[in-house]
């Protein structure tokens, strides 16, 4: 009788080790068609060539901008001469901004572009308040990074778009 025994638990003991194989086998091939599934999965926006094109030219207004108040004696820089000049620019990166917030998965974007707004607005205020603009060189510096910065984050998603072909 205790080799019945034996044989028995060995038999079950099969079983158990036959069973618990199978189940690995079916939680990999479970795992494998999940991560295949999760090949298309996207993290980051994609290339929008409008966006990218819009920031380029907001980031040249934006430039030019600077270009000509700087050409300016900083004694001459007045905010009236500029409040125009203010206003249409705000409304582009305004515009930039929202068309960098309707697109899901676009956070880096919306950050830079953000930035760009705040900054804008507060070397705005800063000019309106002086109705003075000694710092221009180095505040168009700050926004050619910026725009850059905006600029480089689309052309990455291009890469990104790229690599799935």
């Amino acid at each position: 009788m205790p080799n019945t025994l034996v044989g028995a638990f060995g038999f079950a003991s099969a079983c158990l080790r036959s069973t618990a194989r199978w189940r690995m086998i079916a939680l990999a091939l479970l795992m494998g068609c999940t991560l295949s599934a999760c090949s298309s999965l996207q993290l980051i926006a994609s290339y929008d060539e409008k966006t990218y094109e819009e920031t380029i030219r907001v980031g040249r207004e934006v430039d030019v901008y600077y270009a000509k108040l700087v050409d300016v004696a900083p004694a001459e820089r007045r905010y009236a001469s500029s409040a125009v000049q203010y206003a249409e620019i705000e409304a582009d990166i305004r515009s930039l901004v929202r068309r960098n917030a309707a697109r899901p998965l676009n956070s880096e974007s919306q950050k830079i572009s953000g930035q760009i707004l705040k900054f804008w607005m507060q070397y705005r205020d800063k000019h309106r308040e002086k109705d003075a603009y000694p710092d221009a060189r180095f505040d168009r510096e700050r926004f050619f990074r910026l725009f850059n910065a905006a600029a480089a984050a689309e052309e990455a998603k291009r890469l990104q778009t790229d690599d799935k072909e």
